[in-house]
């Protein structure tokens, strides 16, 4: 029998089981895939290591910089591009960043007034719930109906949300964008910046094997859970395989959406099932695409678009290039359908051709069933206390459920450091 049995193994499992394994609990890591790391992956494609799930980090994150500092690892800045595009109707207009960034702002501004009174702690999102609950009652799409904006700076600053929310901005809640300029300093421009611009030297692999590597404990991969069931004191897991795994404690640390394939008993709280049957809104793609044309490195952002943010990632010795891409929702894009992606690349940065192309379908991926967290509305008035409350021996935990960085690698970890806590508060 292990003191503590974590579900799940991305950044906040690891970092839960970490945490258990120092102080000295025997730990079992149960991974339903073959891999840790679950929506950060790094893997080689067209002679470069690219990250098909979460991939950028910042030093406004400190749980994650703390992580990067304790081991040893370096970041890169990426650059401005070189020519920068957006779409205004059908039109095509081009400037510098800083312009189409001033344009941004201003309707962000309008989005996210108030945000002060609303997330004055935005680690604590519901200090001030009061103030929040009315944008929290709002998607997205509702927040800019709701602005005084021109066809242009609307244009713009739907793409950007776009990409944001990853998601539907019908369905995609307006208080995930002032959590995440809270975050990064109330600022439009540090919110690209904590969004895009600074990775890992190592990729997030780096990062991810030298928090696992942190202490010793047991790790099962290609092992789903199917139940986790109270008995007494502690806890029994059930594996998909059939196996009884009894525990004193359960750390379940796996995206929200995926939650509803795990059976609780006794059943979680009727609030609790609520919350993850409305799961969070995320169901866009990133998308990877490598291209022949001019050597220099663009950025181009079009609203409805099938991947409306497109940059360029590298740009390689023989002049070709690798651009990223990331659309509102998966279903349509198709990686392995070269002339579709052609045609679509057409549309937003025209005069390259298509090569190659890679992604990985979040969405239908059954670990995950969508990207980084972006709650529906009402969650932080309804359920955000509610899922991060335990319930006897289980805690719920990972990035979709963090205080601050939710849905990023920091949120991962914060939330994986809260259940080391939890669990060293409540024994064994």
């Amino acid at each position: 029998m292990h003191d503590v049995v974590v579900v799940g193994g991305g950044f906040a499992g690891v970092t839960a089981a970490r945490e258990a394994a120092r102080d000295g609990r025997s730990v079992l890591l149960l991974e339903g895939r073959d891999r840790l790391g679950g929506r950060t992956w790094t893997a080689p494609w067209n002679g470069h290591q690219i990250e098909y799930g979460g991939g950028w980090v910042h030093w406004h994150q400190p749980h994650t910089f703390s992580e990067i500092t304790r081991a040893g690892l370096t970041v890169e800045l990426s650059g401005d591009p070189d020519v920068t595009a957006w779409y205004v109707g059908a039109e095509r207009r081009t400037g510098t960043i800083a312009e189409r960034d001033a344009i941004a702002n201003r309707g962000w501004l309008q989005f996210v007034d108030g945000v002060e009174r609303s997330l004055p702690n935005p680690h604590d999102p519901t200090l001030a719930i009061d103030q929040l609950a009315r944008i929290d009652r709002l998607t997205i799409a509702q927040r800019v109906d709701e602005l005084d904006l021109d066809d242009e700076h609307r244009a713009v600053l739907w793409a950007e949300l776009e990409s944001l929310a990853h998601g539907p901005l019908d369905v995609a809640g307006a208080a995930s964008v002032l959590r995440w300029h809270a975050l990064s300093g109330y600022s439009l421009a540090l919110t690209q910046y904590t969004g895009g611009r600074v990775t890992l030297t190592r990729g997030t692999r780096g990062l991810l094997e030298a928090i696992a590597g942190g202490a010793q404990y047991e790790t099962r991969l290609s092992t789903p859970v199917a139940a986790v069931r109270r008995r007494g004191d502690g806890v029994e897991v059930e594996t998909r395989a059939g196996e009884l795994l009894p525990a004193a404690r359960a750390v379940v640390a796996v995206p929200l959406n995926t939650l509803g394939a795990i059976e609780f008993e006794p059943a979680l709280s009727e609030l609790k099932l609520e919350g993850i049957a409305l799961g969070q809104a995320s169901r866009g793609i990133k998308i990877f695409i490598h291209a022949d044309g001019e050597p220099i490195c663009q950025n181009a952002i079009r609203p409805g678009h099938p991947f409306g943010y497109l940059d360029t990632e590298f740009v390689n010795d023989d002049g070709t290039q690798v651009m990223i891409g990331f659309g509102y929702d998966a279903a349509l894009n198709d990686a392995t359908d070269l002339p579709r992606v052609q045609g679509d690349l057409d549309r937003i940065i025209p005069g390259y051709r298509a090569l190659d192309a890679s992604a990985h379908d979040w969405l239908a991926d059954e670990f995950s069933r969508g990207t980084w967290a972006i709650h529906r509305p009402g969650w932080y008035s309804r359920y955000y206390d509610e899922m991060r409350r335990p319930e006897g021996p289980v805690l719920l935990a990972g990035s979709d459920l963090a205080a601050g960085w939710s849905g990023f690698i920091d949120g991962a970890i914060e939330s994986g450091l809260r259940a080391g806590a939890w669990l060293r508060q409540t024994g064994p």
